[in-house]
């Protein structure tokens, strides 16, 4: 499996840590150098960015296009590597024991799996269906509520960080919604699961790498009340009406 740990290289002192962590637990990460948002220039924006939906409707703010232009360069090295999986981590994270094993190989991973989220901040969550049991004791689930958002930690496939790409080329989100949200593509077409053990934990300082501070704009209330949106929000609220209580171990730490 192919693993990188997405960091500023301004951020010495958390590559530094996140190196300790990786020797500890026996693994090793290549080192994505994270696009810093707030250096890139309108022009640069204009040429990444695509007019607001009713998926996400607000404006998009320099470090999230940071971020998610970060995500993309660790999507292009999945591919590139070869690698049938990757494993793409943020820099502000301690690493779980548990990881070792999880991120030693994939094959414990089924054929029809194309992203596995690894870190998203409820323990306590809804799932849609059954849970797939994995032959190393843990299960894969389709969280529904809380909206799993986050991109801390995950693993995708070769292909699925593929497909990533094909449809990012222009962007009008933040990754985690464009990856996670029922609100956009890439998860109605993608076998998008959640594990059932959290081996990440955040650190006590958010990564800069996509920091949202408060928004310090007025709420688009024209864009809410868009009937696409209405529909949207019936469909996605529809699809959560059946679903059952499932609580996600966490990971052992060495803080």
């Amino acid at each position: 499996m192919f693993r990188c740990v997405i960091n500023l290289d301004s951020s010495v002192d958390r590559w530094i840590k996140f190196q300790e962590e990786q020797k500890r637990i026996g693994l090793e990460f290549e080192r994505i150098s994270a696009v810093y948002g707030r250096d890139l220039t309108d022009e640069q924006l204009a040429a990444v960015s695509k007019p607001r939906g009713v998926g996400y409707v607000y404006p998009m703010t320099p470090p999230e296009y940071g971020c998610f232009l970060s995500h993309r360069k660790a999507w292009q090295r999945i591919v590139e590597s070869g690698e049938r999986w990757g494993a793409i981590v943020e820099d502000d994270v301690y690493l779980a024991d548990e990881l070792s094993d999880l991120l030693s190989s994939d094959d414990w991973l089924p054929e029809d799996a194309d992203v596995v989220q690894i870190w998203s901040a409820a323990l306590k969550i809804r799932i849609k269906g059954s849970p797939v049991p994995l032959k190393n004791g843990y299960q894969l689930v389709k969280q529904c509520k809380p909206s799993s958002f986050g991109t801390v930690g995950y693993l995708i496939s070769r292909e699925a960080a593929q497909r990533a790409l094909d449809g990012s080329q222009r962007m009008n989100c933040p990754v985690d919604y464009y990856l996670f949200s029922p609100w956009f593509p890439f998860v109605r077409k993608n076998q998008v699961f959640r594990l059932s053990i959290r081996p990440l934990a955040l650190t006590s300082a958010p990564s800069e790498i996509g920091l949202r501070k408060k928004r310090q704009f007025k709420r688009p209330i024209l864009r809410q009340l868009n009937p696409v949106r209405w529909f949207g929000q019936i469909r996605i609220s529809f699809g959560k009406m059946f679903s059952t209580p499932f609580e996600v171990k966490e990971g052992t730490f060495h803080r």
